[in-house]
Formats: C-alpha cells, sequence, structure tokens
C-alpha cells in the first residue's frame, strides 16, 4: 500500500521537474542556435560577406530612397507653406464696398478668430514706406502683421527673434527686416539696437531692427514686417494698401469654413478663399510617395533574389556538413532553424549596416546646405519609419532567402554526407 501510494508521487514530481526545466531548456536551445548561426557567418565570412553585399547595397537603396523622399516631400511643404501659408490657411480680403465702411470692415475681419474659434490667425496689411540711408533713399514694402505671422507662412528668422505682442509696447516701432534690406543697411549688429529711420509724411521715425529674415530667392526686394499697431507711425497715409485676414485652420474643416464665410462676407466687400499650398498639390505630393515606394521596392527586390539564388547555390555545397551534423543527432528541427537563423542573423547585420550608411548619405552637412541654398531653413531629421522599414525589409529577406535553404537541408541524409 506504501509502495503504492509513493509511486504516484515520484512520478509527479518527476514530472514536475522536467516541466520547471523545459523553458529553461527552450531558452538554452535558442542561444545555442543563435551561436552556431554566428559561428557559421565567422566560418565562411567570405560566402557570407559575397552574398550580403547585394543585400546591402539594396538596404542602402531603400532606406536611402524612403528617408530622401520623405526629406523632399516636406522640403515641397515648406517652400510652399512659405509661400502661401500653412496647410490649411483660409484668407480674407477686403475690397471697396458701398454697404459699410473700411474702419468696420477691419473690426468685422479681427472678430472672426474669436467667432469661429481660430487661435492662430494675422492680420496682414501691406504698404510702401521710405527708408533713409547715409547714401540714398529706400523704397521698402513695410506689412503690417500679428505674431502669429511667423508661424502661419513658417518665416525663418536667422538672426534675432520675430515680433511678439509685448513689442506693441515701445516707443520706437519694433521691425523685422529680410537680408536683402538688412545688407542695404549696412548689416549692423543686432545687439547694438540698431535703429532705422523712416519718411512719413515729411517727418522721421525711427523703428528699432529685432530680427532678420532669410530671403526666399535672389530676387527678393526689400521688406520689413511690423506689428498692425504700429504700421501707421512708419508709413505714409497715402500709401498703397492691401489688407487680408489670414487663418491657420484644420485641413477637415478649412474648404466648408471658406464656403461659409464667402457667403457670410461677400455682400459685404469681402472675399474668402483657401490660399494654402496643399489645396491644389495634394496629389502631386501623393504621386512622388508612390512613385518613391516603387523605385525603393523594385531596387530591394533585385538585390533580395539574388540573395535567395546565392543561399539555394550555396546549399548544394553544404550537403557533407549537414550529413555530418545529422550524423551527430541534430534533428530535423534543429537544422532547420540553424540554417535559417543564420540568414536572419546575416541580413540583420547587413540591414543595420545599410541603414547607418544611408542615413549617413542623406543627412550630411553638404546635404544640409544643399537645402538651405535652395530656401529650405527647417531641414527635417531622417524619418525613423524609413530606417525601421529597411532594418525590417533585410530581416524579412532574410528569412525567406533562408527558409528555401533550410528546407533543402532537412532533406540531407547522413548517406549523402557519405558521397560527398
Amino acid at each position: 500500500m506504501s509502495t503504492r501510494a509513493k509511486k504516484p508521487r515520484r512520478s509527479r514530481m518527476n514530472a514536475d521537474d522536467r516541466q520547471s526545466h523545459q523553458p529553461g531548456e527552450r531558452a538554452t536551445a535558442w542561444i545555442a542556435m543563435l551561436v552556431d548561426a554566428w559561428s557559421e557567418l565567422r566560418v565562411n565570412r567570405l560566402r557570407i560577406l559575397l552574398a550580403l553585399v547585394g543585400i546591402m547595397v539594396a538596404v542602402i537603396g531603400l532606406t536611402g530612397a524612403l528617408g530622401a523622399g520623405s526629406i523632399l516631400k516636406d522640403t515641397l511643404i515648406e517652400t510652399g507653406e512659405r509661400q502661401s501659408g500653412r496647410t490649411a490657411t483660409v484668407s480674407v480680403s477686403l475690397s471697396p464696398s458701398n454697404s459699410v465702411t473700411p474702419q468696420q470692415q477691419l473690426e468685422l475681419l479681427r472678430s472672426l478668430p474669436t467667432d469661429y474659434g481660430v487661435s492662430d490667425w494675422s492680420i496682414v496689411s501691406s504698404q510702401i514706406g521710405t527708408v533713409l540711408t547715409p547714401q540714398n533713399r529706400h523704397s521698402v514694402s513695410v506689412t503690417g502683421v500679428d505674431p502669429a505671422y511667423q508661424q502661419i507662412y513658417r518665416v525663418p528668422v536667422v538672426q534675432g527673434q520675430f515680433l511678439t505682442a509685448q513689442d506693441a509696447d515701445r516707443l520706437a516701432p519694433a521691425i523685422v527686416v529680410n537680408d536683402k534690406l538688412w545688407e542695404r543697411l549696412g548689416s549692423p549688429n543686432l545687439a547694438t539696437n540698431p535703429g532705422v529711420t523712416f519718411l512719413v509724411d515729411h517727418h522721421e521715425q525711427t523703428a528699432v531692427i529685432v530680427g532678420v529674415t532669410a530671403n526666399t530667392s535672389e530676387w527678393d526686394e526689400p521688406l520689413a514686417y511690423v506689428l498692425n499697431e504700429q504700421l501707421s507711425l512708419l508709413t505714409a497715409s497715402d500709401s498703397i494698401d492691401s489688407t487680408r485676414l489670414s487663418m491657420w485652420v484644420p485641413e477637415a474643416i478649412a474648404d466648408e469654413l471658406a464656403m461659409q464665410l464667402s457667403t457670410q462676407l461677400e455682400p459685404l466687400g469681402m472675399f474668402t478663399s483657401r490660399d494654402d499650398w496643399a489645396k491644389d498639390n495634394a496629389a502631386a505630393i501623393v504621386g512622388l510617395q508612390w512613385a518613391v515606394i516603387a523605385a525603393a521596392a523594385g531596387m530591394f527586390g533585385l538585390g533580395a533574389l539574388g540573395l535567395v539564388n546565392i543561399n539555394l547555390v550555396t546549399m548544394q555545397h553544404r550537403v557533407r556538413e549537414i550529413g555530418i551534423r545529422r550524423s551527430y543527432g541534430a534533428t530535423t528541427g534543429r537544422i532547420f532553424l540553424g540554417v535559417l537563423l543564420e540568414s536572419v542573423v546575416a541580413t540583420f547585420v547587413a540591414g543595420f549596416a545599410g541603414v547607418l550608411i544611408a542615413v549617413l548619405l542623406v543627412q550630411n552637412p553638404l546635404v544640409e546646405s544643399l537645402l538651405r541654398s535652395i530656401g529650405v531653413y527647417e531641414p527635417s531629421p531622417f524619418p525613423l519609419q524609413a530606417a525601421l522599414i529597411g532594418l525590417g525589409a533585410a530581416t524579412l529577406v532574410g528569412a525567406i532567402a533562408g527558409a528555401l535553404p533550410a528546407l533543402t537541408a532537412t532533406r540531407v541524409q547522413i548517406v549523402d554526407a557519405i558521397r560527398y
């Protein structure tokens, strides 16, 4: 009775011991297979190197094309938004009306952002001013803006800062000038709070330069920005004037808002439009993205096909090695995973190297200098998504390219090793 009672207990303990050791044994087996795969790569490094050159070049092409395409897209968007406003910008322009006075139009214009819950907006008033220098007089385009103008139109400030709400309290108006006007004024040091003299209705008015913006092109004319509250201090009362309200709103509601405002304001001589660059160029951006993806996939596919062919041919010369492993007790699963992991580990390393090279090629000081030369002052970082896609694609191709030779290896028998 006691003997029979002890046996099941001993049997259960043994089963429990085996079950408790199973996770550890599995982990050890995986580690052993990874070590074997790495050892195989080291032993056959010349063959592996030749096999992986193609996949590394393919990863460079894939990652570089995706990264460069993403940066090119951001570049097109930035240059477009600097010209016509963020995605999406809805503008309301003033024109003469018999039903309301210009002052009433302007008051209505200022109330619209609050009425529609828009937080980023700016009144934009363009007039002509006259700047006095020791050598000459210069006609300058003076643009009255609100502080949010810089964000809406992505104005690149290369020195100092853009206008803020606190600048309205200055006794001498604060202005931001472009590079062209700054050079004509002798490139003064902003740390000295340089003053600029404007001729306004036969009297002089001094303004202080607080920032310098980059030129959009070599053909830019002298330009100055000032807060709307101080615009009248720098320009003559009879200067050419055009005024509009620019509002940065979510793209999903931009068209509907423009139509609603147009219906409401057109009878009052105020015309509404959606002005941002993306309105007419969104399809071109999507087409560019698909073209880049297709080109990158094509380049990567050629490299992957070459790796598959090399692995299949190489397996024909490893029959003796696989047969010897069989003779030492290697199971079919162990052989399959061993050959598969060799390919996966190798392509992962090649993919990692390819991604690093692609990042260095696409994002380096020379490329950034080239982008700045064409007016891009907010260069995008290399997209993490492109790097992950390149690394993931290399690993996936390694699995596919290793699976076929691994299946071939599982069919090798001990007797096949004797024939070789």
